[in-house]
């Protein structure tokens, strides 16, 4: 038996479907049907009872199901604790970031960071706020920079940024003549949309801008990242909005454009980026790095006068998510 078999065993067990259990475990059904195969021959009984219309759970299954359930949560538990324990000499510093945070504010913070604590490594990566939560509270990151959480967590979170929308065309559209847009200039104009499965926080955004002036977007394409939304404004297949920071990017074929007039009041979580890390671990260094994050980074965009207020002490704004949130 081994930590393989148990986890496809869980997923089978609480799917009772072996297609879903597949897809949610990444592997082919006939492997994960041989993984399950091979256990129950090693324990000598049936954990499942299989027809062609459904799958069920043994009593010797139910059983297994919550032991099973104890061993990945007990081997999760000593990871975590080793980690940890090789952490509590802060020398080494986890960081995890959405790419509006690692393209925007993130890269200065850490050289602050190096620069007041030369003998600490820094670990990095970037990914989604959904996987780099999962990370957090699995003790494989120190501190993550991310949208609000959409699902409970035990996690802090604290906004930092409040990201303002441009519009994003191609430099030869009859739009691009003007110095800046409203959300009414844009209704009816091809436009291209962040995937909804991939970018929910994104895609969620664009249609409540839409929605704001009574609207929906007259969706030409979707695109998962930023580098293939551009291609396509820049060959004409439609405009886009993005957030601010893209507008430290440039691209050929490509212009820009501020968008002018009464948005969203308050910021929908697409549009907020903030901190998040627990709170029961005690780390100095990520102490320090978040210190230094809630030093540097600027709220809003001070050049842009905002359409709605917000309270300029962040420390306030630190949240347990305790509900889903209706917001990479």
């Amino acid at each position: 038996m081994d930590l393989r078999q148990l986890r496809c065993f869980i997923a089978v067990a609480e799917e009772l479907h072996f297609g879903r259990a597949a897809e949610r475990l990444g592997l082919a059904p006939p492997a994960l049907s041989r993984q399950i195969s091979t256990l129950e021959d090693e324990l000598g009984v049936a954990l499942l009872t299989r027809t062609t219309r459904q799958v069920a759970l043994t009593r010797a299954g139910l059983i297994m199901l919550e032991e099973a359930k104890g061993i990945l949560a007990g081997m999760e538990r000593a990871s975590r604790a080793v980690r940890e324990a090789s952490l509590a000499s802060g020398k080494v510093l986890r960081v995890g970031a959405i790419d509006a945070a690692s393209s925007s504010f993130v890269p200065e913070a850490l050289v602050t960071f190096r620069a007041r604590h030369p003998g600490v490594e820094i670990k990095f990566v970037e990914a989604m706020t959904t996987p780099l939560i999962q990370m957090l509270e699995a003790g494989r990151l120190d501190i993550a920079l991310t949208r609000p959480p959409r699902k409970p967590t035990d996690c802090a979170f604290e906004v930092l940024r409040v990201e303002r929308p441009i519009v994003v065309l191609n430099e030869a559209h009859p739009l691009a003549a003007r110095e800046h847009l409203t959300m009414h200039d844009l209704i009816g104009q091809p436009f291209v949309v962040p995937s909804k499965r991939i970018r929910p926080f994104a895609y969620d955004l664009v249609m409540t801008y839409f929605e704001s002036v009574g609207s929906v977007p007259n969706v030409t394409i979707e695109a998962t990242e930023k580098p293939a939304m551009m291609s396509a404004v820049a060959a004409g297949l439609g405009m886009a909005l993005a957030p601010d920071w893209v507008s430290r990017l440039s691209f050929p074929r490509v212009t820009m454009r501020k968008l002018r007039g009464a948005l969203l009041d308050p910021p929908p979580d697409g549009a907020l980026v903030g901190v998040a890390w627990r709170p029961h671990q005690k780390l100095a260094a990520r102490d320090d790095f978040l210190a230094i994050l809630r030093e540097s980074v600027t709220l809003v965009d001070e050049d842009n006068v905002l359409p709605f207020t917000l309270p300029r002490t962040r420390s306030k704004k630190t949240v347990r998510a305790s509900t889903p949130a209706g917001g990479a």
